[in-house]
């Protein structure tokens, strides 16, 4: 007998029905879960944008634009989406963003309704439509290579650049950008190119100073870094912005009392109050010697972008003073397998950014071919199972025993002298296996395997394995 029941086709418009009752009704939580489920269910637009519209009505903007962004992005920019941004700053009463997302997206679509209504909703005064169509365009494609730039998503802020009109991305202000891009994407050679001719157009250009200052000190141009730096500390800035962009970039080079200088006013004035102007002063503060200053503004730096304290400048003075006793003690050793293990002790220092322009890169130039390669297999993901089985025994023997050189050692010693092409098991077995062999302190095949969530039978194997190698 045939059922008689039947299956209807749900798209995810049962759930959207449902949130847009519990929206009008006032339940925006309830909405936004049922809103996810239409989602989950179907990537219809309309679903996207009113959980984007719900986020915001829950006070949770951030997230709201930054779900539109990635919409965007995997859109190939379809500029329609300029009108949930326009409607979203609407909700929160940002009318400069909600008028200009808004013209821009009325002008791209013809939609003269939706200009009509921006127009009765905000009073512009002393502007032809010339006017603020242009500014739109300059700030929205500015504000959208920014939003992506700074949540780390670079090639995605050069793909928005491309996709902009030509005169507009062929502006000064866009080829900054794109230069600034280019040297923080390390392709050198098209980012000099871009802000050298940018810097021979107007010498008084600060963004373009300031970035091929910085693109002298990561490609190790001594003389021109030397040259740009002196330049960029006694210059001037004309105005707000600019003072902002040298600020920054002197902070980032360490010069902390002329970045403090140029920075701090910026902050009494309330002039772009945000997270790269607080977390520059944070830095700049402390290194300075005023505290409590610091913790202020890393504390007001929060609510923009929250931030693991581990990136603070207090935790950081901590992490570089680890990483100059693991060069004392280990990386300037004469013993390879010490250096060895001053370069695992260094890849687990965090925040990692401390390594950046530490002594380390020179040493590393002077070590032997496997030092070199462990190198590579812990910053540049070169892979060798050689080194797989090495370090994922050294990190699960430093869970209890980084303090244990003699241990850590040992296993660096005993995993070079192994054929690694006859073992089956994975580094973190071996390592338990050479800890019981060698360094038992009274557990058991089942205690290793169960304090280390490894299987008994493999761990015995591995045992075996260790012991023929004796």
């Amino acid at each position: 007998m045939k059922s008689k029941i039947i299956s209807l086709r749900n798209d995810g418009r049962v759930y959207y029905r449902q949130a847009m009752k519990k929206k009008h009704h006032g339940s925006y939580r309830d909405a936004l879960n049922l809103m996810e489920r239409a989602l989950n269910e179907s990537k219809e637009r309309e679903y996207v944008s009113e959980y984007a519209y719900i986020l915001t009505l829950l006070g949770e903007y951030d997230r709201a634009e930054q779900f539109i962004m990635t919409e965007f992005a995997a859109s190939n920019f379809d500029t329609t989406y300029y009108y949930e941004l326009s409607e979203m700053n609407v909700l929160i009463e940002d009318a400069n963003k909600g008028l200009l997302f808004g013209i821009l997206y009325a002008e791209l679509h013809k939609d003269d309704d939706y200009y009509d209504d921006l127009m009765e909703m905000f009073t512009v005064e002393d502007y032809s439509y010339d006017e603020l169509l242009k500014e739109a365009k300059e700030f929205v494609g500015q504000y959208i290579f920014q939003s992506y730039f700074m949540s780390g998503q670079i090639e995605t802020s050069l793909d928005y650049l491309d996709d902009i009109d030509f005169d507009l991305s062929n502006k000064r202000e866009f080829r900054n950008l794109r230069g600034m891009a280019l040297l923080f994407l390390n392709r050198f050679e098209e980012a000099e190119a871009i802000l050298t001719e940018l810097l021979k157009e107007d010498q008084t250009d600060m963004h373009a100073l300031s970035h091929l200052t910085l693109l002298y000190f990561y490609t190790n141009r001594h003389d021109l870094y030397v040259k740009f730096l002196r330049h960029l500390e006694v210059v001037e800035p004309l105005d707000e912005d600019d003072r902002l962009k040298v600020g920054l970039v002197l902070n980032f080079l360490k010069k902390h009392k002329e970045a403090y200088q140029l920075l701090y006013p910026l902050y009494k004035k309330k002039y772009m109050v945000n997270f790269q102007l607080l977390h520059a002063l944070s830095q700049a503060a402390y290194k300075i010697g005023e505290v409590e200053e610091a913790e202020m503004f890393w504390k007001e730096m929060q609510l923009y972008h929250p931030l693991d304290e581990i990136h603070s400048p207090w935790q950081k003075e901590q992490a570089a003073e680890t990483l100059n006793k693991i060069i004392d003690e280990y990386l300037q050793s004469d013993d390879p397998h010490k250096r060895i293990l001053g370069l695992f002790r260094t890849s687990i220092i965090r925040p990692e950014d401390v390594i950046l322009g530490s002594p380390v890169w020179d040493l590393i130039e002077q070590f032997g071919n496997f030092e070199k390669m462990y190198t590579a297999y812990i910053f540049n993901n070169f892979k060798f199972k050689k080194f797989d089985i090495l370090h994922e025994g050294l990190e699960v023997l430093s869970i209890d025993y980084l303090d244990r050189d003699d241990i850590l050692l040992g296993w660096i010693d005993a995993i070079t002298h192994i054929d690694i092409s006859e073992l089956k098991e994975s580094g973190k077995t071996y390592a338990l296996a050479f800890l019981y062999v060698y360094y038992n302190d009274g557990f058991t095949v089942e205690t290793l395997s169960e304090k280390y969530q490894v299987y008994p039978h493999k761990l015995k194997k591995a045992i075996e394995d260790i012991k023929q190698n004796e």
